[in-house]
């Protein structure tokens, strides 16, 4: 077995999927319920009704994005399909790139919060090569 798939088990590798994609769907269900708070997080602060307006809207329609994706991974989760649930997470990780990146050209640019989100495309990125490797 590669790297880093012989660090855990098969079953392991597929409960450390679940969480990732409860993360995922706890996310996006965030940004469909309280897209303020959603957008702050990721360092968009409109100052603007127009801003706020559009910011909200915005934040819906991310929140969808990870409410459908997370839906995807339960679905191959119930299946058992490890190598689609990996696959997924894998591209997963330019969606984290991107978040991140939109991010950084926030107000508080490359502050602690960043930091957390490059962390988060790391676990994404090494949860999605062991469950591709299962």
């Amino acid at each position: 077995m590669a790297f880093p798939n012989r660090l855990l088990t098969n079953s392991t590798w597929r409960l450390v999927g679940l969480g990732l994609t409860t993360t995922i769907f706890a996310l996006g269900s965030l940004s469909i319920i309280a897209p303020p708070v959603a957008a702050e997080s990721l360092g968009v602060i409109p100052t603007t009704p127009e801003g706020r307006s559009i910011t909200e809207k915005a934040m819906v329609f991310l929140g969808i994005r990870d409410v459908a994706a997370a839906g995807a991974l339960f679905w191959f989760y119930r299946e058992g399909k490890e190598k689609e649930m990996g696959v997924l997470t894998l591209a997963w990780t330019l969606v984290c790139v991107a978040d991140t990146w939109v991010a950084t050209k926030g107000p508080r640019g490359w502050d602690q919060g960043i930091w957390v989100l490059c962390a988060g495309a790391v676990v994404v990125t090494f949860t999605g090569l062991g469950l591709v490797q299962s």
